[in-house]
């Protein structure tokens, strides 16, 4: 099997990069710098010689949302980088030659919006009404028209990636290890969360499962507060938890508009990839996933 990766670079890129190789399928990465191919999305520039032989595209690239403050200028990149990608992915299918049958992409549980609550997020909830869930939006949007080349298309809303070396685990370590970890907020928002290796694997039975089709949530069976998963990531790490919470309207100064990112939360639920799609996840209860990652 011959897969495309854009966004190949990233830290879940190179995971599935890896992850391809071990199980023998050939990778070609289309990326903006180095990669086997070149791109430009903003200038609507790609070599199409990067789609010959190629079966599957895992399409992951778009501007890290929470790299930099949440200017004007970068929220537009933020949607630019993901709806332009799409729609010259789009075109280039459209207008060259191609073997391709499946298209799998990111996305995230921004969609739902970036506080939801004590509310189940289910595939058909209702979006939300703030800039995550706007950006979610247009970049799933901008793909919409992908089945009607007779391309099979899987959108995964992906939750909190754990992995060691990149996403938000060391982000979570860092004031641990220093011993000024604390809450965020008032600790009680649901972080729903997925380990790499979870998420790696569901992006290769979507491959394989030619039933799946259509829009699932990348999270574990179970969610957590965010308050418990300091806990158990300070046990893990065998640092104490003693600091007061940090107070919304201080994360706001810090981060301004990006502080929903962890003032906010997902009850997100994992249902429609175990019993529509039959996956199983080896990583279920956040402990699990800490007793792997951490040593």
């Amino acid at each position: 099997m011959r897969i495309l990766i854009t966004g190949g670079t990233g830290f879940i890129g190179q995971a599935w990069q890896k992850k391809c190789r071990e199980k023998g399928y050939e990778v070609v990465v289309l990326s903006r710098h180095g990669g086997d191919f070149q791109w430009n999305p903003a200038k609507g520039e790609i070599d199409s010689r990067a789609l010959e032989g190629v079966d599957a595209i895992v399409h992951l690239a778009g501007a890290g949302i929470a790299e930099k403050r949440w200017t004007k200028a970068r929220k537009e990149e933020l949607i630019q980088s993901r709806v332009q990608s799409s729609a010259l992915l789009f075109k280039t299918l459209k207008e060259h030659p191609n073997q391709v049958q499946t298209l799998i992409s990111a996305s995230g549980i921004g969609y739902y919006g970036a506080d939801t609550g004590e509310q189940i997020c289910e595939e058909n909830s209702e979006p939300g009404h703030d800039f995550i869930s706007q950006c979610t939006q247009a970049w799933e949007g901008s793909l919409s028209g992908i089945e009607s080349l007779g391309i099979r298309l899987v959108k995964f809303r992906i939750g909190l990636v754990m992995g060691n070396g990149g996403g938000i685990l060391p982000v979570l370590q860092k004031p641990i290890q220093w011993f000024v970890g604390a809450n965020l907020g008032n600790g009680r928002q649901w972080q729903s969360w997925i380990h790499l290796d979870d998420l790696l694997a569901m992006f290769d039975w979507a491959l394989h499962q030619k039933s799946m089709h259509g829009v699932y949530n990348a999270v574990a069976p179970e969610p957590l507060r965010q308050a418990d998963l300091n806990q158990q990531l300070a046990k893990a790490m065998h640092r104490p938890l003693f600091l007061p919470p940090v107070p919304a309207w201080v994360l706001k100064l810090i981060l301004g508009e990006m502080a929903v990112l962890v003032t906010g939360g997902n009850l997100v639920s994992s249902s429609r990839i175990q019993k529509e799609a039959g996956f199983s996840f080896r990583f279920v209860r956040f402990s699990e996933a800490l007793a792997d990652l951490i040593s």
